[in-house]
């Protein structure tokens, strides 16, 4: 009897992997079939697997040529300025091969560096696939914004952002103290601080500051030492990260007496995380923070 259950159970399971497989076969063999986009056509069913195309994406065109985007766009941390309500309508895709092929897209927008695996079988599977390398600078931003308008087939559309951001920043920067840039001093987890060369030291420059990492004179990312940062006199300082909970010790650095010390003598700011994270329209949220307080600084020191 406990040999015949067994065997039950080893046949039950037998058939539940062979279902499963057929259900992938069914998938990929439906894939196979699948034709690019004719030349000229614009695209009707995008889908997006990666962050910062699906902000491109929802500002360009409209939601009903969106087949999904990430999950990631319906996370409050994550999700792109302005774009809550649309972002929340959208179907999403997990960066999987098999969750992109049940949306049946005529074009695939990725990420250099998203879910590699998943885009080269999408790749071999003969679908459109446009590669979006990340935003180092505000230039960058423009290009991208371009190369996803030729793509989707709204290059009108794709100028009518640019020079949408374009005006809004001239706008913000207008409002900028003159003088020499103070030094912000943004520290993440592990005293992880941006330097030069980096998207987020442009758009912190962008805001009439200079990084604490382009004061000690390093390039990229860097995890500081605590005597390093103690040794600059910041003007303004932000220890604000979503990433220190639960407590772990790489969040012990920001707890430090001494660092804590700085911050409680320093003006503070909070700028979400979904302002800086790609190069797009949601870092005007950045910089819009970052000039007020310029600002607020100045008129507290004129009182």
């Amino acid at each position: 009897m406990k040999s015949g259950r067994h065997t039950g159970r080893r046949s039950a399971r037998r058939s539940r992997v062979a279902a499963l497989v057929a259900s992938f076969l069914a998938i990929f063999t439906t894939a196979a079939d699948a034709q690019p986009p004719r030349d000229g056509a614009r695209p009707q069913r995008i889908v997006s697997m990666n962050l910062c195309t699906d902000e491109l994406l929802m500002r360009i065109v409209d939601p009903s040529r969106i087949a999904s985007i990430t999950y990631l766009s319906q996370q409050a941390v994550n999700g792109p300025l302005g774009l809550d309500a649309v972002a929340s309508k959208l179907k999403i895709n997990h960066g999987l091969a098999e969750e992109v092929l049940m949306q049946e897209p005529d074009l695939i927008l990725a990420g250099r560096f998203t879910s590699a695996t998943a885009v080269s079988l999408l790749r071999k599977l003969g679908y459109n696939i446009v590669v979006f390398d990340p935003e180092n600078t505000l230039d960058d931003m423009r290009a991208n914004i371009r190369k996803l308008g030729e793509a989707v087939g709204s290059a009108a559309r794709a100028e009518e952002i640019i020079a949408d951001f374009d005006a809004r920043l001239a706008r913000l920067q207008a409002q900028i103290p003159p003088g020499e840039k103070p030094v912000f001093a943004d520290i993440g987890v592990n005293n992880f601080i941006a330097g030069e060369n980096t998207l987020y030291t442009h758009i912190v420059n962008a805001s009439g500051y200079r990084t604490l990492g382009q004061a000690l004179g390093f390039d990229g990312f860097r995890n500081v030492p605590l005597e390093e940062v103690l040794s600059t006199k910041p003007a303004l300082i932000s220890t604000a990260t979503p990433w220190t909970n639960p407590p772990s010790m790489s969040t012990m650095a920001l707890r430090h007496p001494a660092l804590r010390a700085m911050v409680e003598s320093t003006p503070q700011v909070f700028i979400p995380e979904r302002y800086t994270t790609c190069g797009a329209p949601s870092v005007l949220g950045a910089v819009e923070i970052l000039v007020g307080a310029r600002k607020a600084a100045v008129a507290k020191r004129r009182k």
